[in-house]
């Protein structure tokens, strides 16, 4: 059993997680709001959270809250948050086969995944989260901690777990779409190049049949798509893949004026 201190500490960590996720989620929708003119849910799960702003608020907690100076938090909040943002990064590429945010084409980036300029973002952010901002949320979070407590926190934390096996679920889904169809695609560009040699009348005949045959197959697959595939997409319009760049491209192209790229 966990000691009353520590339990409180436990709880202040899980709630602060959860204000500043939903936070980032009003950030990103503000943000694209003002870049796009059109809302976009930015959560990459289903509720209205982004959790790599929750971790990120809580490194910033657990590491820089003890030190007073400005130079170092902010030096400190970018080397933490672009740390977070590269490892989600990488390991969303790995797990899905598909680089969610791209950052190729800004100076000073490590493989797409941060830039400099978001890393000078990250650390003005955090000078201004220690100094200013989680002082006044830190009484809000203990006043939910010393009222509610537990109660509140099954709940909520329940309610997370969901939503993480639901986009789990999803996301493997996601990346099943986009195999079939990426196979697909690379089979008809394999017999459309077949059709470009000097073949015999019976044997086109019989790649052109073959070409209908899976472009019906893709239009009924695609037909299928599931529309929480569909919004990811949208939240997520620069999403990149060695692996399916035929499948992302085709449905890109396809849906090209409602993902707005």
């Amino acid at each position: 059993m966990l000691g009353v201190a520590r339990l409180k500490a436990y709880y202040y960590i899980f709630y602060s997680f959860i204000v500043y996720s939903f936070f980032g989620w009003i950030i990103e929708v503000i943000f694209h709001l003002y870049k796009d003119k059109k809302f976009i849910n930015r959560g990459f799960l289903f509720g209205p959270v982004c959790p790599i702003y929750g971790v990120s608020a809580v490194f910033f907690i657990v590491f820089l809250s003890r030190f007073n100076n400005i130079i170092f938090i902010f030096l400190g909040g970018a080397v933490l948050a672009s740390a977070i943002e590269i490892v989600t990064g990488y390991l969303m590429e790995v797990m899905f086969n598909a680089k969610w945010w791209d950052y190729s084409n800004e100076k000073f980036n490590i493989k797409g995944y941060v830039c400099l300029k978001f890393s000078f973002i990250w650390g003005a952010l955090a000078v201004f989260f220690i100094k200013f901002l989680n002082p006044l949320i830190s009484k809000i979070v203990y006043y939910f901690i010393e009222n509610f407590g537990e109660s509140l926190y099954s709940f909520i934390f329940g309610g997370f777990i969901v939503d993480i096996v639901l986009t789990l679920n999803s996301l493997i889904a996601f990346r099943s779409f986009f195999k079939e169809l990426q196979d697909i695609l690379l089979e008809i560009k394999s017999n459309v190049d077949n059709l470009k040699e000097n073949l015999a009348f019976d044997v086109k005949e019989k790649i052109e049949e073959r070409i209908d045959n899976l472009n019906g197959l893709k239009e009924r697959l695609i037909g299928r798509i599931n529309k929480r595939h569909i919004y990811l997409m949208k939240a997520y319009p620069h999403m990149k893949s060695k692996k399916f760049d035929l499948a992302i491209d085709d449905i890109k192209k396809r849906f090209e004026k409602y993902f707005n790229i």
